[in-house]
């Protein structure tokens, strides 16, 4: 097998270049020919995904969620060639809800023998993703962390760019349709094309990667104390309990044009700003991942239910 190893040195609290190294090092000992490369800036991952198309059996993204975004977005033909998560990064979102290992000798072994599964892929506008789409806060967040960021980042890399954003942040209106309904007025919103949202909280527990929808979280109300309380129903998987939240799910969003234009964030990173239409591609991405992979429970969560006025 030809396997194409892209990682990115500043995940993993800076262990990253080591256990890339030890991942190429299982392959090769189990025959496989391995090819490696530790970027160096952003948007290097997705060049070189793109240059390397075609020529390799699957590549492996080491980092975060960030990094398998890039990857992906890279193919030219994203059903082509399966991917495999590497879970160095902060959230590691895709890799959590299919329970791909950790382990460099374990995630050799699966590249070797692990079933290609299929899973749903997200775009906003031009850009795929497999994981999240936020639209008000959480983009703020990201927005502050992306013009700070140096290196490493982690959970604790967000605290201050959180509590900053609070400090000055006022709510923002726009009205999202889902399937080309009604239009719903909310400060916030969440699409989730997984149940785990940042790798802690439950705020979509029914989504799940190949269910051919997008689960989504509507705050109509979000101001800081709002989202403040909703936090640990957001922890518990309950935020479907909270009168200000509707919750459903779609296989087309559109948010409109908001005056000012309002924040967004696709798998963890700083996207751009509304107007934005989302679309969801049933199974069309290769992952290789455990035949029968570990579900995270929805213990404490509730059914998405349909949205009523």
């Amino acid at each position: 097998m030809r396997v194409l190893v892209i990682g990115n040195p500043a995940a993993g609290a800076g262990r990253a270049g080591r256990r890339v190294a030890a991942l190429v090092a299982a392959l090769g000992r189990r025959g496989h020919a391995v090819e490696s490369l530790l970027t160096t800036r952003p948007g290097e991952a997705r060049a070189r995904a793109a240059a390397a198309e075609g020529r390799f059996d699957c590549m492996v993204a080491a980092g975060g969620d960030g990094t398998l975004n890039e990857v992906l977005n890279g193919l030219a033909d994203p059903r082509a060639t399966p991917l495999v998560p590497m879970a160095l990064g902060t959230a590691n979102m895709l890799a959590r809800e299919l329970a791909i290992p950790r382990a460099p000798a374990a995630l050799a072994a699966l590249i070797e023998s692990g079933a290609v599964r299929r899973v749903d892929m997200g775009r906003v506008d031009g850009t795929r993703f497999l994981g999240v789409v936020g639209v008000g806060f959480d983009a703020m967040v990201t927005e502050a962390v992306r013009q700070r960021r140096r290196g490493r980042l982690g959970y604790r890399g967000y605290v201050l760019p959180i509590l900053r954003t609070l400090a000055r942040y006022r709510p923002p209106r726009f009205a999202v349709r889902l399937d080309g309904g009604a239009p719903i007025e909310c400060a916030f919103a969440i699409a989730c094309n997984l149940p785990c949202y940042g790798g802690v909280l439950r705020v979509t527990p029914d989504a799940r990667c190949d269910s051919g929808r997008l689960e989504v979280a509507l705050f109509e109300r979000a101001t800081a104390a709002d989202l403040v309380r909703s936090a640990w129903p957001a922890w518990r998987g309950t935020l479907a309990a909270r009168r200000w939240v509707r919750c459903g799910a779609a296989t087309r969003i559109e948010i409109d044009g908001a005056a000012p234009p309002v924040a967004v964030q696709v798998d963890g990173d700083a996207w751009g700003t509304t107007p934005i239409r989302i679309e969801l591609e049933p199974r069309a991405v290769p992952i290789l991942a455990p035949a029968q992979p570990a579900r995270v429970g929805s213990a404490g969560g509730v059914s998405s239910a349909a949205l009523s006025g």
